[in-house]
């Protein structure tokens, strides 16, 4: 009898796929292969599916297949004759975001995150003035009322509700707590609804505020839940959210939980600061970290042309890469297609939790969830290939 006959069911799977990093997944044994078609969440489903679909174990040079010989070889030769490389997507988990420093640094590159933007924004409001923030697991067991804030947050993470929101599982309160959802075009009613709560007079009103600040007053431990949040005001709403937080914990407790938009947004930052001492947004092209958060930014990296080379890192997505007029080298999901223009070099590599172990944190940065191989998978992990390419010939200077 193999292990595939005594177990019909594998329990207990973290998914890599979402910002939440639920652990508590099952996947079903059909014929001998782990099957996703029962997950009940959607972007789960998608992404186990894919990952165990690929078939890709081959690199790729302008579109033709190559030995793995060939493609490090024109990849490490491509990264060291490279102005100034720009690493960016880290679509991954925490072992493709240290690859990704590790190379910078060698080479002397800059680094971002597909999300850059949110995280950049985030980063300087907490360095101008701080915030007070929670955990998923404090939402759960102890607030009583949730601002729910952001674009279309069933879709960005598709268990909040069951996770955290409708619980019924509460340590420290009986029932779940009031739900205030908020999209993401709410500047002026958070703006009113603060200085009517500091009592100060308003010029105008909007409908809605009498009801939030009547559910603000009156709960004991509100929290503001802020997710995707696209659009010019994105600032300007969290900002007015830090500054409510901070005058309702005059009185009794409040706080922020930033969600993200997942897709190892907090892990990139996370381990870069860790690595670099900033995060991301930090060149290496003059032999020591530098951060900025302007100057280094992906898009305007590549939109200036100041780098001459991307490397997209990005194993836990499909998605191609941006069509660019910089050369490219995708390390990547092995299911990923190009249906723009083919990338000079594309690497595919193992999906962490499914083809390779790994680790991600969890969308509050509290926890960090360590996935487990679920499937055997010949491709290497980033940083392997990050340890053959900086191991070839120093860089020319």
């Amino acid at each position: 009898m193999n292990r595939h006959d005594r177990l019909d069911t594998l329990a207990f799977v973290s998914c890599p796929f979402c910002a939440m990093v639920c652990d508590d997944l099952s996947l079903p044994v059909h014929n001998e292969a782990l099957t996703a078609q029962q997950i009940p969440c959607e972007k789960a489903r998608t992404g186990f599916t894919s990952a165990f679909q690929a078939t890709r174990e081959t690199p790729l040079i302008h579109g033709k297949e190559a030995t793995w010989k060939q493609a490090l070889q024109q990849a490490g030769k491509m990264l060291r004759e490279a102005r100034l490389p720009l690493f960016h997507g880290l679509i991954g988990d925490l072992l493709d975001s240290k690859a990704a420093v590790k190379m910078a640094d060698h080479f002397g590159g800059a680094i971002d995150h597909l999300h850059g933007d949110a995280i950049a924004r985030n980063l300087q409001i907490y360095q101008q003035g701080g915030w007070q923030v929670s955990s998923m697991g404090e939402v759960r067991n102890r607030a009583d009322l949730v601002v729910l804030i952001g674009h279309d947050p069933q879709e960005t993470y598709p268990r909040l509700h069951e996770k955290l929101l409708d619980s019924t599982e509460r340590l420290h309160a009986d029932s779940p707590p009031i739900i205030h959802p908020l999209n993401h075009d709410c500047l002026d009613l958070l703006s009113i609804t603060r200085a009517r709560l500091a009592g100060k007079p308003v010029q105008a009103d909007t409908a809605g505020s009498d009801e939030l600040l009547t559910q603000i007053t009156g709960a004991n431990y509100p929290v503001f839940i802020i997710g995707r949040l696209p659009g010019k005001n994105a600032e300007l709403i969290i900002r007015t959210c830090v500054g409510l937080v901070r005058d309702i914990n005059e009185t009794r407790r409040s706080a922020l939980l930033m969600l993200g938009a997942g897709e190892g947004d907090m892990t990139a930052q996370l381990s870069a600061a860790w690595h670099n001492g900033f995060g991301i947004r930090t060149c290496h092209a003059k032999g020591y970290p530098e951060q900025d958060l302007q100057r280094y930014a992906g898009n305007r990296l590549m939109q200036s042309g100041e780098t001459d080379l991307l490397v997209w890192i990005s194993s836990l997505s499909c998605a191609p890469p941006p069509d660019v007029a910089q050369n490219t080298i995708v390390i990547g999901h092995p299911a990923m297609s190009f249906t723009q223009s083919e990338p000079a070099i594309f690497l595919p590599v193992g999906v962490p939790g499914i083809h390779r172990s790994g680790y991600l944190h969890r969308a509050d940065g509290l926890r960090l969830v360590p996935l487990k191989r679920l499937i055997d998978n010949p491709l290497p992990g980033s940083a392997t290939l990050c340890e053959q390419l900086i191991s070839q010939e120093p860089r020319t200077c």
